[in-house]
């Protein structure tokens, strides 16, 4: 695969990543199906395993209603494709902040996202979204976590 072919993948993986967060900003639920396969996995460490884009799509309605404001802003971020072995698949990081106020409390959420992606007809799409919190403060209560050890 040609150095421009590999720089379009990657800039489609963000620009992906970045439509993901741009929808939770604006709780566009309706408009989310197009970023997961149907057969997609969203793993919210010690919290939730949602199988199924409409699962997921259902999960995150429900929890974005917690919340009368959020902004979810993506930070740094790293994308390894797999061109050699996997030229559909790809992987990535990211890290992001979220805060806003969620049931009347105001609340701040570091963490970060692992990702696996398939490329389709339509390009790629989520496969599995991990998140793990590192940090959160909701009002005067403060959780912080170590990266977590089982990734690499």
């Amino acid at each position: 695969m040609s150095g421009k072919a590999q720089i379009r993948q990657k800039l489609e993986i963000h620009d992906l990543v970045a439509r993901f967060a741009d929808l939770v900003n604006r709780k566009a639920m309706n408009e989310m199906h197009h970023l997961f396969t149907p057969d997609a996995v969203l793993d919210i460490t010690g919290f939730q395993h949602i199988v199924g884009r409409n699962n997921i799509i259902t999960f995150l309605t429900d929890i974005l209603s917690l919340w009368s404001g959020i902004v979810q802003a993506v930070h740094s971020g790293t994308v390894e494709l797999v061109p050699d072995t996997h030229p559909q698949r790809a992987t990535g990081r990211w890290y992001l902040t979220e805060f806003g106020v969620k049931e009347n409390v105001d609340t701040y959420v570091g963490g970060v996202y692992s990702d696996d992606y398939v490329r389709t007809a339509s390009g790629f799409r989520f496969t599995r979204r991990r998140f793990d919190l590192l940090y959160m403060r909701a009002g005067t209560t403060v959780t912080a976590q170590a990266f977590p050890s089982d990734l690499p």
